[in-house]
């Protein structure tokens, strides 16, 4: 039993280290899906204040912003394949 258990601290290998400045990386796919959903976002919110008119092709636009960048986020992400 001794010789089993001193060979297997010797043949023990060391789990592979990945450097975590490698995983937390902002991919730009994911910073252009999340910034056209701001963009949709903000659009609406901007004709409530009053900033902007309200508009049908503005809401349009944002509707359009919104649906793109969630569709790509979630394709990005991996929930739609």
């Amino acid at each position: 039993m001794a010789t089993a258990s001193r060979t297997f601290h010797t043949s023990h290998s060391e789990p592979i280290r990945i450097p975590t400045l490698l995983i937390f990386l902002p991919r730009i796919d994911l910073i252009l899906s999340a910034a056209l959903l701001l963009a949709g976002i903000t659009l609406p919110f901007l004709m409530l204040l009053g900033i902007l008119d309200v508009n049908f092709w503005l809401s349009l636009l944002s509707f359009g912003f919104m649906t793109t960048g969630g569709v790509l986020l979630m394709t990005f992400s991996g929930e739609i394949r």
